[in-house]
């Protein structure tokens, strides 16, 4: 090969390579995202506004439980599938949902309302106001869009199934948020 040939497959190999690229997620963004929906629903100053009416407020609370894993009930992930089929959200898989994550809790940053801790601290007597899980997040392929899906029970029979959708211009901001379940 001489070098004009060498040059020009260069050239064409940069081209495709820079045209190939999409966009690039940080985990940082990931953390974002839980904290909005921290913030959201969990982030007022009364138990009451927290819970939706649903919280013992004779109790005091100072921690929220998260579990730190995003290994979803098959209901859960049928649930959401059915979602993402009637609302016509084909930019998103099914998929995306069932990856496994595990969540590091200290890395959930501008959230103080409630102390963060997993289900699987020892020792832990605190109150705490009931437990949260995330799912793996679901982006579409410009990243501009996303969409999590969050479990919170406060016990018995005592829980919700939430659907957060995101939209990104600056940072990410809570777009929609749809209740799946109730119970």
């Amino acid at each position: 090969m001489n070098k004009r040939t060498t040059f020009y497959l260069g050239l064409i190999f940069l081209t495709l390579l820079l045209f190939s690229c999409k966009p690039v997620l940080n985990e940082s963004e990931e953390y974002q995202i839980i904290s909005e929906i921290l913030n959201h629903s969990y982030g007022h100053e009364t138990d009451d506004e927290n819970g939706l009416g649903w919280i013992d407020t004779s109790e005091s609370y100072n921690s929220l439980r998260v579990r730190n894993h995003t290994n979803l009930r098959e209901l859960d992930i049928e649930i959401l599938n059915d979602y993402l089929n009637f609302n016509n959200l084909s930019d998103f898989a099914i998929e995306d949902f069932q990856k496994y994550r595990e969540w590091d809790i200290k890395k959930i940053k501008d959230y103080d309302r409630y102390r963060l801790e997993t289900e699987t601290d020892k020792g832990n007597e605190s109150r705490y106001i009931g437990s949260i899980q995330f799912s793996s997040i679901s982006f579409n392929k410009d990243l501009d869009h996303a969409i999590i899906y969050t479990t919170y029970y406060c016990g018995g029979e005592c829980g919700e199934g939430l659907v957060f959708r995101f939209i990104k211009t600056d940072k990410w901001t809570i777009e929609k948020v749809e209740t799946l379940w109730v119970s």
